[in-house]
């Protein structure tokens, strides 16, 4: 049972990666003002779909990790993608004020999932965490 459950949040993982990757090739509509709970947060996002990098970034990083995830690098992957799902979250947190509305959702499902298998490759990772002597 154990490995059909982490079959189906990989796949529920990899459709949340999909969407900052299709998100890059521009396919979504230029958001707007009513998407977001308050003015800063809609004029933090203006200014970073204006410069373009971080959409561009996030797409290849989203990329990289959703191959790492199914060659059996889960590690790697989530260890790759974690900052950026720090980021997401405080986004919400910070400048919406709060993880509860819809649009905060998938950073929250992408934050539970990327913790969910951080814990599950624990042994993988810890020895980034031991001490040299």
């Amino acid at each position: 049972m154990p490995k059909v459950v982490n079959i189906i949040l990989k796949v529920l993982l990899s459709l949340l990666m999909l969407m900052p990757i299709i998100g890059s090739l521009g396919v979504f509509p230029t958001p707007t003002a009513d998407l977001y709970s308050t003015p800063q947060a809609f004029a933090f996002i203006q200014a970073m779909m204006s410069v373009g990098y971080i959409t561009v970034i996030m797409g290849v990083v989203f990329a990289a990790a959703l191959v790492l995830l199914w060659t059996k690098r889960t590690a790697l992957a989530m260890l790759l993608i974690l900052p950026v799902t720090v980021n997401i979250v405080a986004f919400h947190l910070v400048l919406e004020g709060t993880l509860l509305n819809a649009g905060s959702i998938m950073a929250d499902l992408l934050a539970l999932l990327n913790g969910y298998f951080l814990w599950q490759e624990r042994k993988a990772i810890a020895p980034l965490f031991a001490s040299k002597k």
